[in-house]
Protein backbone atom coordinates (compact mmCIF):
# COMPACT_ATOMS: atom_id res chain seq x y z
CA UNK A 1 0.00 0.00 0.00
CA UNK A 2 1.38 3.45 -0.76
CA UNK A 3 1.63 6.20 1.09
CA UNK A 4 -0.63 9.62 0.12
CA UNK A 5 3.28 11.54 -0.67
CA UNK A 6 4.25 8.26 -2.89
CA UNK A 7 0.52 8.73 -4.72
CA UNK A 8 1.36 12.17 -5.35
CA UNK A 9 4.84 12.13 -6.71
CA UNK A 10 3.34 9.07 -9.21
CA UNK A 11 0.52 11.59 -10.06
CA UNK A 12 3.00 14.64 -10.91
CA UNK A 13 5.31 12.33 -12.49
CA UNK A 14 3.00 10.60 -14.91
CA UNK A 15 0.38 13.48 -15.85
CA UNK A 16 0.52 15.69 -18.69
CA UNK A 17 1.22 19.40 -17.03
CA UNK A 18 -2.26 20.50 -19.14
CA UNK A 19 -4.25 18.00 -17.22
CA UNK A 20 -2.29 19.20 -14.09
CA UNK A 21 -3.46 22.67 -14.86
CA UNK A 22 -6.96 21.69 -15.45
CA UNK A 23 -6.99 19.45 -12.15
CA UNK A 24 -5.72 22.92 -10.24
CA UNK A 25 -8.57 25.32 -11.80
CA UNK A 26 -11.28 22.60 -10.85
CA UNK A 27 -9.69 23.17 -7.35
CA UNK A 28 -10.78 27.31 -7.27
CA UNK A 29 -14.03 27.19 -5.86
CA UNK A 30 -12.57 25.86 -2.45
CA UNK A 31 -10.33 29.21 -2.24
CA UNK A 32 -13.52 30.60 -0.61
CA UNK A 33 -13.79 28.41 2.16
CA UNK A 34 -14.07 29.77 5.66
CA UNK A 35 -11.85 32.33 7.20
CA UNK A 36 -8.77 32.92 6.09
CA UNK A 37 -5.64 32.22 8.93
CA UNK A 38 -5.66 36.16 10.18
CA UNK A 39 -9.30 35.63 10.54
CA UNK A 40 -8.99 32.65 12.56
CA UNK A 41 -6.80 33.87 14.95
CA UNK A 42 -8.57 36.87 15.72
CA UNK A 43 -11.96 35.30 16.01
CA UNK A 44 -10.21 32.72 18.57
CA UNK A 45 -8.79 35.40 20.63
CA UNK A 46 -12.36 37.67 20.82
CA UNK A 47 -13.85 34.10 21.38
CA UNK A 48 -10.89 33.48 24.12
CA UNK A 49 -11.14 36.85 25.77
CA UNK A 50 -14.99 36.58 25.75
CA UNK A 51 -14.85 33.29 27.69
CA UNK A 52 -12.61 34.95 30.49
CA UNK A 53 -14.75 37.61 30.80
CA UNK A 54 -17.79 34.99 31.71
CA UNK A 55 -15.95 33.17 33.67
CA UNK A 56 -14.61 36.16 35.67
CA UNK A 57 -17.92 37.53 36.20
CA UNK A 58 -19.42 34.72 37.02
CA UNK A 59 -16.61 34.04 40.18
CA UNK A 60 -17.41 37.69 40.54
CA UNK A 61 -20.98 36.81 41.53
CA UNK A 62 -20.46 33.09 43.13
CA UNK A 63 -18.19 34.93 45.16
CA UNK A 64 -20.72 38.14 46.74
CA UNK A 65 -23.94 35.74 46.36
CA UNK A 66 -21.85 33.54 49.56
CA UNK A 67 -20.57 36.87 50.83
CA UNK A 68 -24.18 38.41 51.08
CA UNK A 69 -26.18 35.29 51.35
CA UNK A 70 -26.90 34.72 55.37
CA UNK A 71 -28.02 31.34 54.99
CA UNK A 72 -24.34 30.68 54.11
CA UNK A 73 -22.15 29.47 57.04
CA UNK A 74 -18.69 28.76 56.96
CA UNK A 75 -18.06 25.40 59.20
CA UNK A 76 -15.14 27.51 61.08
CA UNK A 77 -14.66 30.74 63.08
CA UNK A 78 -12.13 33.03 63.76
Amino acid sequence: MSTLLENLELYFRNTPQEKIDSDWEKTEKYDEVGPNVSDFIIQSKLFEDIEKIKYCSLDILFSQEIIENPKFASDFSF
